[in-house]
């Protein structure tokens, strides 16, 4: 089935969004400067001083995962169209895994802000523990994503093959998982760009070389 010229570019510019709302929702949602083991009232105060900031980067970063998804579809399908078999589907399968864990982790942020702001002292510490012991739910995605979007690479010819090598930073990011989602949002990026930049047509001489 032929690719229309709509698709060809809305799934790369999902992309590119996805990468800017998390870039000004990401920072804006992680102000607080809390550990597990401070008192529940430096937690409580920490929310309540970055609630609206907190609430702010949830909702561009939520956004920006359902463009997320726009993105992954779009070159899920490309894998599938380029032969790439069972490496499109797990690249599906590990996007929709790395968009859960993330709004898992939003959600968990939300909750301990709400929480504060209504005096919920524990809750909100209970938050914190939370999410810095949690940065694991982003590993299985970040691995599946990582390994399928580099066996592409190499199985067909549906994405470049330096792409497949950055995608493989990507799966060693799992080992480390803050880091790992930094890499994968520059790959989401380097991947979008090199969606949108138009494919050179063969020449006439070379069409006719044997």
């Amino acid at each position: 089935m032929s690719v229309s010229k709509a698709d060809k570019w809305f799934g790369p510019i999902g992309g590119i969004l996805f990468v800017a709302a998390v870039a000004v929702g990401a920072p804006a949602s992680m102000g607080i400067d809390v550990e597990p083991s401070d008192p529940a009232s430096a937690v409580v105060t920490q929310f309540r001083e970055n609630a609206d900031d907190i609430q702010s980067g949830a909702f561009l970063t939520v956004l920006g995962l359902g463009f997320l998804l726009v993105f992954v579809g779009h070159l899920r399908n490309k894998m599938r169209e380029g032969g790439a078999g069972w490496a499109a589907d797990g690249f599906l399968a590990g996007g929709v895994a790395v968009v859960g864990a993330w709004v898992v982790l939003t959600g968990v942020q939300l909750a301990g802000a709400t929480a504060a702001e209504s005096g919920h002292a524990e809750v909100a510490q209970g938050a914190v523990d939370f999410l810095w012991n949690s940065s694991l739910l982003l590993s299985p995605g970040l691995l599946a994503v990582g390994v399928a979007a580099a066996a592409a690479s190499f199985m067909s010819a549906a994405i470049p093959k330096w792409l497949g090598v950055f995608a493989v930073v990507v799966a060693l990011g799992a080992l480390a998982p803050w880091i790992g989602i930094v890499v994968f949002v520059a790959w989401v990026l380097a991947a979008s760009i090199t969606e949108l930049m138009p494919v050179r047509p063969a020449s006439p001489t070379s069409e006719t070389q044997t």
